[in-house]
């Protein structure tokens, strides 16, 4: 994943809700920047590519993308 992917995705990891889908919250974070939906469409295509090559949830995966320890 590009930095600038990597970056969107940190982002809804920072400002997601309590208890919101991570889908909704790269969805807020990609509006928030103005761009278009396929960017949202990539960066969840390559979080759930990764969460299952790794056999994990796609939080999980989001965090390990942007080198997040886990919770």
């Amino acid at each position: 994943m590009d930095s600038e992917l990597l970056g969107i995705l940190k982002e809804a990891l920072e400002t997601r809700q309590r208890k919101e889908e991570l889908d909704r919250a790269v969805g807020r974070a990609v509006r928030r920047r103005n761009l278009e939906f396929k960017i949202y469409i990539q960066i969840m295509i390559e979080v759930r590519e990764f969460a299952n090559a790794e056999g994990i949830d796609k939080d999980e995966a989001a965090r390990m993308l942007v080198g997040e320890p886990d919770n």
